[in-house]
């Protein structure tokens, strides 16, 4: 019986000593592989995205799964150019693991570098709606954030203004990313939320220019023209060197000018002024007829130069004023027509526009 207790007692610390350098041994191991993997990320930092992927590779030929080096890694590889590689090492991660936020996140831009800008919105979303190891609500509006800019780099504003309204009470509240919040709505066709926001920091701060000219360019941007001037006038006078804003409101007061739907106009300023629309538009039209014209536009420049030179009695300004604001729509429909088209941002096409709604 004490030989036998012998026995396993040495067995027993045989086994206690394996476990142990086993254990050693790993540690060792994971010792090797963090001190190579940051070497890999330092390279990253530095630019040598070539030199970092080997590095952070050979961390994860010693310690394999580890998610933190492989999502590294394909950062690497995005950073190298090598979106191939990098969609191939997060497919790997998401194949285990979908729910996992960062990945999602890293393979939406990804996807974007590839021009697959269907698929990065929803790996974008995925990120957003995903599993984060700490600061998830944090992370997630950053995410959002992103999508937000990336929609508005592309002009994508139905896609965009569907972004906007769930982090609009989530945003900071600190003044830039409130002016932010406000432009984007603007970008996003929604001067109606822009005006909301941009009236909103100056309730709080009624001396901030960029609110005023924000407030203004979305006034300007639902054609309440005697609006968005009074706005610009006062952005110049707290930032008299703003000249952005400062072209806007010279394109506002000749907008006021021109446009015939004022309030408070005369019968016969407004007469005048659609006389002077189809002046307008028939020098616009002029410019790209050739020498051959359409009948029907031939048609419409002589019906306008007929009435340019009629003389119109007081009685009956304002029935051909309303005529004269149909040619000079029809005119400038037919214009459209032309291979090299208006602005839509001209004084002349902002009218024509606001009086065809």
């Amino acid at each position: 019986m004490g030989t036998f207790t012998l026995v396993f007692l040495a067995m027993a610390a045989l086994f206690a000593a394996d476990m142990f350098l086993a254990k050693m041994e790993k540690a060792e191991s994971q010792v090797e592989a963090a001190r190579l993997f940051e070497q890999g990320r330092g390279l990253m930092q530095r630019g040598e995205n070539a030199g970092a992927i080997e590095r952070i590779k050979d961390a994860i030929s010693i310690e394999r799964g580890n998610r933190d080096y492989l999502r590294t890694l394909a950062q690497a590889q995005f950073a190298a150019g090598k979106t191939a590689e990098a969609e191939s090492t997060l497919t790997e991660l998401l194949q285990s693991d979908s729910t996992d936020g960062l990945t999602s996140l890293i393979m939406g831009r990804v996807m974007v570098k590839e021009g697959r800008f269907a698929e990065a919105l929803s790996y974008f979303h995925r990120a957003m709606y995903g599993h984060w190891n700490e600061n998830a609500a944090e992370n997630r509006l950053r995410v959002r954030f992103e999508l937000i800019d990336l929609l508005a780099q592309r002009n994508s504003k139905e896609e965009l203004l569907a972004e906007l309204l769930p982090v609009q009470d989530d945003a900071p509240r600190d003044l830039r990313t409130r002016t932010r919040m406000g432009q984007l709505f603007l970008l996003a066709g929604s001067p109606a939320r822009a005006v909301d926001v941009f009236r909103g920091i100056l309730h709080n701060a009624p001396g901030n220019a960029d609110a005023y000219a924000g407030l203004g360019a979305a006034e300007f941007a639902r054609s309440n023209y005697r609006a968005a001037q009074r706005d610009f006038q006062t952005t110049l006078r707290l930032a008299p060197d703003d000249q952005a804003t400062r072209q806007r409101l010279d394109v506002c007061n000749e907008l006021l000018t021109l446009d015939p739907t004022m309030r408070g106009l005369s019968p016969a300023e407004h007469f005048s002024r659609s006389l002077k629309l189809v002046e307008l538009t028939v020098d616009e039209a002029r410019q790209c007829i050739g020498p051959n014209p359409s009948p029907e536009l031939q048609g419409l420049l002589d019906k306008a130069g007929t009435a340019l030179k009629a003389h119109v009695s007081a009685a009956h300004e304002s029935e051909v004023s309303e005529s004269n604001l149909d040619l000079a729509e029809q005119l400038w429909q037919a214009r459209k027509a032309c291979k090299s088209p208006p602005a839509v941002d001209s004084s002349l096409a902002l009218v024509l526009t606001k009086l065809a709604q």
